[in-house]
């Protein structure tokens, strides 16, 4: 029997699937607070009455497949594959600085060679996101002009909603000093990114994936990355009443916040086989909430006239060719719930939450940048 162990000795790991349900080699360790592969059953009983009071004469096991909870804190790189599962869509963008003239680049402009598909403004510095083939020089749209000189020493990368029920998957791994195991065909059922002041940036993910299965053991060795962390003091929140509108916006003084999305899967399962055929999402829905000081009734009116916002939760952790960070941009969200608290003995807070809705004029209810020196996914 081997030797009682410490759960911080386990490690979590995932390799990107090319074809659903079939397994690959992990390609990055997470480090976590709390996470576990369990498998997750489903059996039939047999109830039939045998002349006595026993309830139960026999049952199978009918399904059986597998669930991952997994927490930890946001740090700048192996947080984009869990993006990557939790949203659909990944590009790496091509990313300038410049000047401008003749008009206002705005999002989804075209150009030669791409569109515009960011303006992100960090700092003193605005960074102009196009995807394609777009290259530095002079960009223009025919109204505005770019004098761009291209970003080289960090990478954009772009996380959308992907509009189809079939997302990414993923093989992911369970390793421990007892045993190891893994469960092809997994995928982002919600994954939830939260920060507090005083503490890190945190994430909270499940992911639901086929049976698992066995490793053998001794094959899996652990190799943790050295990754930037974000905490509240690199935080910061925005409300605008359109996308465009975030990069001027003022911050807001806030003491928690939260955003979460649910890809709502379904599994399918097939005669003659008691393990999952496959797996699909369904609607996508966001959701979160955040605290603040109460000051003012801005936010409560704003709730109860039905206003919509847009809302840009982010992090950075450093500076120009050393800068890391997380963008998270709600394109429209409803403030639909509004709460102060009563203690007599300490300062008033109010509650608002709010759902993220589809924004006809970006084409997409949420998304989100991660900027690293990782050149891809």
């Amino acid at each position: 029997m081997a030797e009682p162990f410490i759960w911080r000795k386990s490690a979590i790991w995932l390799g990107l699937e090319t074809t659903p349900g079939t397994a690959v080699s992990p390609i990055v360790w997470i480090p976590k607070t709390t996470g576990v592969l369990n498998p997750t059953t489903e059996e039939t009983t047999d109830n039939s009455g045998y002349g006595v009071r026993d309830e139960i004469y026999d049952s199978f096991i009918t399904k059986n497949y597998s669930n991952l909870p997994l927490e930890g804190i946001v740090r700048d790189e192996f947080i984009g594959y869990l993006l990557y599962l939790w949203l659909g869509n990944y590009e790496t963008l091509k990313v300038f600085t410049g000047i401008v003239s003749g008009g206002t680049p705005k999002k989804g402009d075209s150009v030669t060679g791409g569109k515009l598909v960011k303006v992100l403004t960090i700092g003193d510095t605005t960074y102009y996101c196009f995807d394609g083939t777009v290259s530095a020089g002079t960009i223009t749209n025919g109204t505005w002009s770019l004098t761009a000189t291209a970003v080289s020493d960090i990478y954009f990368h772009y996380f959308s909603v992907k509009q189809s029920q079939k997302l990414p998957t993923a093989t992911v791994y369970d390793d421990d000093p007892v045993s190891s195991s893994k469960a092809p065909y997994s995928m982002v059922n919600n994954l939830e990114l939260s920060c507090e002041v005083a503490d890190y940036m945190r994430f909270s993910a499940e992911f639901q994936g086929m049976q698992m299965q066995s490793v053998e053991a001794g094959t899996l060795n652990p190799a943790y990355s050295d990754e930037k962390p974000f905490t509240s003091s690199m935080a910061g929140v925005r409300f605008a009443n359109s996308e465009d509108g975030l990069n001027s916006a003022d911050e807001i003084c806030i003491q928690n916040f939260r955003v979460a999305i649910n890809n709502n899967l379904t599994d399918v399962q097939c005669f003659g086989d008691t393990d999952i055929s496959a797996m699909y999402a369904t609607t996508f829905g966001v959701e979160g909430d955040f605290e603040t000081l109460y000051g003012s009734t801005t936010l409560r009116d704003i709730a109860l006239a039905s206003t919509k916002q847009a809302i840009r939760f982010y992090a950075k952790n450093g500076t120009g060719e050393n800068l890391s960070g997380i963008y998270v941009d709600i394109m429209k969200a409803g403030l639909n719930s509004w709460t102060k608290t009563d203690n007599n003995d300490e300062l008033v807070s109010q509650t608002m939450g709010f759902t993220g809705q589809y924004d006809t004029d970006n084409g997409t209810a949420i998304e989100v940048i991660l900027i690293n020196d990782k050149s891809s996914y």
